[in-house]
């Protein structure tokens, strides 16, 4: 059987978060691709992708990651990806990221098991 890199996208304007999530991720089976902003997250999805989950942060300079999830769902080529929306302000933020389209809301800090389950969780079997 063919080993198979699952691509992921993160979209963190904090590079200790980026620097976390690409170190613990590039353990597993996975291709990492880092941008700072939505607009950057945005057309890189456009002309890499598709991408097999997306990991967004819900506050990004310009654009807001609730901006890039509806961005991602009007795209037909990137609709179904699964997206995971990473915040320190889930009081505020879960239930509009749910509303937006994201499948799944981790809140910082979390821990590095955290992140590789949700992570896992959003992968086909």
């Amino acid at each position: 059987m063919e080993h198979r890199s699952w691509r992921v996208l993160v979209a963190d304007d904090d590079p200790a978060i980026c620097m976390l999530i690409g170190t613990v991720l590039r353990r597993g089976p996975y291709e990492i691709t880092m941008c700072p902003d939505a607009e950057s997250a945005a057309t890189t999805i456009e002309r890499d992708g598709p991408f097999d989950v997306i990991i967004c942060d819900f506050m990004l300079p310009g654009l807001s990651g609730l901006d890039l999830i509806e961005r991602i769902r009007s795209n037909k080529e990137s609709c179904r990806t699964p997206i995971l929306m990473i915040s320190g302000h889930a009081s505020i933020v879960m239930e509009r990221a749910k509303s937006a389209g994201a499948d799944l809301f981790l809140n910082k800090p979390f821990t590095l098991t955290q992140l590789r389950n949700a992570v896992a969780t959003l992968l086909p079997a």
